[in-house]
């Protein structure tokens, strides 16, 4: 179940931190989690049509709370990289600030969630599971592959920091790949977490009532419904995250400083291009 409620929570973070161009990520937010939406439940027209026009709603009221503090926070870090106080304790300050948006945005999108499955029928329920039965397992085939794994980061990690600062040094490549070695991301036991989320609401499975409850409530507190050792492993994983972040960002040259300057001033301007749109 996991995988699936979060496709409408995150998606729009998903693709909007994916692609350069922020304003055009968000005005296909709406087509892009439907489209994912679709992939496991197989929508109806009507159905499809509802779901982008709800999302639509939460997504304004995303602008509205959220897009004037990640406009501020932009704009922060570029003020502390001008006054040369980009320190490690600004780093986590701005870094706990974009992981808390994480949890937020969820919250956003409960009623949408709650909504799209009260309007699901058995047949749809029994499409979902076998969809994501076979899509996790292909997540959890992934996983196994370390090799493939790595790369996969590596090549993320490399795509958000250029999109930022430009291309690395070869100091700063040198700490990602340590970080790639020594702190990987828990994807196997991301996938088994959620699976072992799926089956606590397929327990629901014979009452809408009762898969709405569990939907509304997993919104209000996802980690709840986590595994225990899921959470403590991603726990770590955030926190070497940071880590390699701030070493990042505090071992720039000036070259790269100009590049943050610039992608900022950017970004800014697209937030403020979205926050604006009617």
């Amino acid at each position: 179940m996991k995988k699936m409620t979060l496709v409408l929570s995150v998606g729009l973070l998903v693709l909007s931190t994916g692609c350069s161009r922020l304003d055009i990520a968000f005005r296909w937010a709406d087509t892009y989690i439907a489209s994912k939406v679709d992939d496991y439940f197989d929508l109806s027209s009507k159905q499809s049509k509802d779901l982008k026009k709800d999302i639509q709603k939460d997504l304004n009221g995303i602008k509205t709370a959220m897009l004037p503090n990640w406009i501020d926070r932009l704009q922060g870090i570029q003020k502390d990289v001008e006054a040369a106080q980009l320190n490690e304790e600004q780093v986590a300050i701005y870094f706990t600030g974009f992981m808390n948006d994480v949890d937020q945005i969820t919250s956003h999108f409960s009623t949408t969630a709650v909504d799209f499955i009260a309007s699901t029928n058995p047949n749809q329920i029994e499409y979902f599971k076998k969809s994501f039965a076979k899509k996790n397992q292909e997540d959890l085939e992934k996983a196994q592959n370390v090799t493939k794994l790595r790369k996969e980061y590596r090549d993320k990690y490399e795509e958000w920091f250029e999109m930022f600062l430009g291309s690395l040094t070869k100091e700063q490549r040198q700490l990602m790949e340590d970080n790639l070695v020594a702190s990987p991301f828990p994807a196997e036991l991301k996938a088994k977490n959620k699976d072992y989320v799926f089956q606590k609401f397929f327990e629901h499975k014979g009452s809408i009532d009762e898969m709405k409850a569990f939907v509304r409530e997993y919104y209000t507190n996802p980690e709840k419904y986590d595994m225990p050792e899921y959470r403590q492993a991603f726990a770590q994983y955030q926190k070497d995250l940071q880590k390699l972040v701030t070493q990042i960002l505090t071992s720039m040259t000036d070259k790269q400083k100009a590049a943050l300057k610039d992608s900022i001033n950017e970004k800014t301007a697209q937030l403020r291009s979205i926050a604006m749109r009617s």
